[in-house]
């Protein structure tokens, strides 16, 4: 299912789908169909919606490459009959017009990560939440490696998963979302590791209620199953529980060392801490200034609790001045509000939802910008000698950047450019 308008991929989307974005050279497109060749899928029918005479313009060039059979075809066009499943991307929710034909007409919906599982015989860990889940995925691959023993990281993070599909390591680590999971519901797994659930992605579920049926669903097919203890919308009655705590450091370090007692991977808890990492644009100390002020990138939050879990982290030991904003996914963010009120010395608000996000820190010292560069300008006059600067968005970057990363380069190349503007 080659459509969709790709809202959160503009400007790269507005004159064609998504699906032809390029991607180091090859697009979306050409990559899922040299992945379906490489697990046997020989039969292929392209379904084109959003733009779709440009996949028309493209499809002699594809033929060319002898990477399908058949060309394109029209969602109007579609034979029904034709179709044993249908892969879809986590792109599509289940309230899509085209995956509600699928589901009439009582065709099997898969994601991509079902076709590994179904074509792979490691054992999986699956790890998900709202918050920490790559940074939890990355320290299981590297505590399990350290061991001698082989595994992979993969799922939001890195390649595609069926890039792997034909390799065999002792675990793969998934690391999966709430889109995927609405998707595929019972995927199976050795272990399923929940970490936490926040209001995230209402923009897409609806409902706080609907996310957190979705995200507890990561549970259904495991043999081992683990929650946070402290977090009451994980389900009860779970193999066990790790011990959650405000420390989102500690929090991930106790997920880790749970999920690596049940597969007999023993390590103490200092060990662990020891050998501690974050992963890229998540609270990334970057830079100290002469006038004592110490800049931190948290790109990565690209939603509420990560931000709260980023001031929470900072809190008491310096004044803090916040940048944030972006697409809110239709959050509510009085939450969040409540925390820069009682943390923050003064927040500075960007993006699509600024003017939401502002609407809730009535009474406080906000500053409204136009763009990244309007807001680095003025969160450095606003903010004083010897306090944080934190950037942590509690949004996603769609609406300005590709994504999180070309987000939080551009802060940092904007901090060292802009290092000589004195605070007033």
């Amino acid at each position: 299912m080659a459509g969709g308008e790709g809202k959160r991929l503009r400007p790269y989307t507005e004159n064609k789908p998504k699906c032809l974005v390029d991607i180091c050279g090859k697009s979306i497109l050409e990559r899922t169909l040299i992945t379906a060749k490489k697990v046997g899928i020989e039969d292929i029918l392209i379904v084109g919606g959003h733009k779709y005479e440009k996949l028309k313009e493209l499809s002699l060039e594809i033929q060319k490459n002898k990477l399908i059979s058949k060309n394109l075809i029209l969602e109007n066009e579609l034979d029904f009959k034709l179709i044993s499943y249908a892969i879809c991307s986590p792109g599509f929710d289940l309230s899509h017009g085209l995956v509600k034909k699928l589901l009439k007409n009582k065709i099997d919906i898969k994601s991509d990560i079902e076709i590994f599982l179904e074509n792979n015989n490691s054992d999986v860990i699956l790890v998900s939440g709202t918050n920490g889940k790559t940074t939890v995925s990355l320290l299981l691959e590297k505590f399990i490696s350290l061991k001698g023993l082989s595994v992979k990281a993969i799922g939001n993070l890195g390649r595609p998963v069926l890039d792997y599909v034909n390799f065999d390591k002792d675990y793969f680590v998934i690391e999966i979302s709430s889109f995927h999971l609405e998707i595929s519901n019972n995927l199976k797994s050795k272990l399923s590791l929940l970490l936490n659930i926040s209001v995230d992605h209402l923009d897409r579920h609806e409902t706080f209620e609907n996310y957190i049926k979705i995200k507890n669903s990561i549970f259904n097919n495991s043999q081992i199953s683990i929650g946070n203890k402290e977090d009451i919308n994980i389900k009860k009655g779970l193999t066990d529980y790790f011990e959650g705590d405000s420390d989102i450091d500690i929090q991930n370090l106790n997920a880790v060392q749970k999920a690596l007692d049940h597969l007999s991977i023993n390590y103490s808890f200092k060990e662990l801490e020891g050998k501690k990492f974050k992963p890229n644009h998540r609270m990334e100390e970057f830079y100290r200034d002469n006038l004592g002020r110490i800049f931190f990138n948290d790109s990565k939050a690209t939603n509420c609790g990560a931000t709260i879990a980023a001031i929470n982290s900072l809190k008491g030991k310096k004044k803090i001045f916040l940048i944030c904003g972006g697409q809110g996914k239709g959050a509510d963010f009085s939450t969040l509000a409540n925390e820069i009120k009682k943390y923050c010395a003064g927040v500075v608000i960007f993006g699509e939802d600024k003017k939401l996000i502002e609407s809730k820190l009535v009474n406080f010292n906000k500053y409204l910008a136009d763009s990244l560069e309007d807001a680095v300008a003025k969160c450095l006059k606003l903010s004083q000698p010897n306090s944080f600067i934190l950037f942590s968005p509690a949004c996603a970057s769609f609406d300005m950047f590709k994504n999180f990363e070309e987000r939080g380069e551009k802060f940092k190349k904007l901090i060292i450019d802009e290092r000589n503007i004195k605070p007033i």
